[in-house]
């Protein structure tokens, strides 16, 4: 990813990361959100789903580095658990993924005792233990459909099954479990960004509130997002998600036009990693540091 101006320090810093990452054997996976600099010096970029298969496919004698929120992190270390899988920081949580205890999802159990609890890869390792199902994307349509109807849980949200068209089934939604970020895109927002770009598709992320998402000509998370926009003939889109897409976009796409609405959908947690941070990580394996 290139096209966008970096001062001397950061410029040497990119290239002192991709030294040591080589020294290492080291392959940085970043999120979109992340800061342009962080997705400039990865090996990939993608969302939270993709970063985590990367980081379960890499071959051996690969280190991974990942660029993004704890949760993907811990995905990844569990499917990995021996594998050398780490992150610049420890503090990067998503809120979405801290919304509800394992108390509360005990509490909602008894209360409703034939819900199946449903999670996806944004819940955390205590959550994900309580699961029946695990979905994701690219299998939640099919796995829901194997519940014939059952009452769910979804957790961390319920954002994923309503998208996947099983959202009449749950039961119980805990009024914190939403993206605090994407919640900021309005429908009059959308419908401004419409006026000023007319005829340009709308590509809304699933965690954007309902009427974002029913003023949408696609809905999916920020890789489908993204795949929606490579494959479609448009030139011009509106895109309704956490401003790091639309940025990524912009300049791996240069033959098409990405415009964002007036509210500034900005993560500030997934804006945190720096690539100093990535240095001193990348650093610590020079005296056989362990992961985190």
């Amino acid at each position: 990813m290139t096209g966008f101006s970096l001062s001397e320090k950061k410029l040497a810093q990119m290239a002192e990361v991709r030294v040591l990452a080589g020294r290492h054997k080291v392959d940085i996976l970043a999120h979109f959100y992340q800061r342009a600099e962080i997705k400039a010096v990865a090996d990939f970029v993608g969302g939270s789903y993709e970063v985590v298969e990367k980081a379960l496919a890499a071959g051996p004698g690969r280190r991974v580095l990942i660029c993004g929120a704890s949760f993907m992190v811990e995905a990844a270390q569990a499917g990995r658990p021996r594998a050398e899988i780490w992150t610049p920081r420890t503090d990067l949580s998503c809120p979405l993924a801290e919304a509800v205890g394992p108390e509360e999802v005990g509490e909602a159990r008894r209360r409703f005792p034939r819900a199946r609890v449903v999670v996806d890869l944004k819940a955390r390792p205590e959550i994900r233990a309580l699961a029946d199902l695990e979905i994701s994307p690219a299998t939640a349509a099919e796995r829901l459909s194997r519940l014939a109807g059952a009452p769910i849980l979804a957790l961390p949200g319920p954002q994923l099954v309503d998208w996947a068209g099983f959202g009449d089934q749950v039961v119980w939604r805990w009024p914190r479990a939403v993206c605090q970020v994407h919640e900021l895109a309005t429908a009059d927002d959308l419908a401004e960004a419409r006026d000023r770009h007319p005829g340009a598709p709308v590509a809304v992320n699933l965690l954007c509130r309902p009427e974002v998402r029913a003023g949408a000509d696609f809905v999916g998370d920020s890789a489908g997002l993204g795949r929606f926009c490579a494959e479609s003939p448009a030139r011009d889109f509106i895109i309704v998600s956490e401003a790091g897409l639309a940025e990524f976009l912009t300049l791996s796409r240069p033959d098409k036009n990405f415009h964002e609405t007036e509210a500034e959908i900005f993560c500030p947690n997934m804006k945190l990693t720096n690539l100093k941070a990535v240095i001193d990580r990348l650093k610590t394996l020079e005296g056989g540091g362990e992961a985190f």
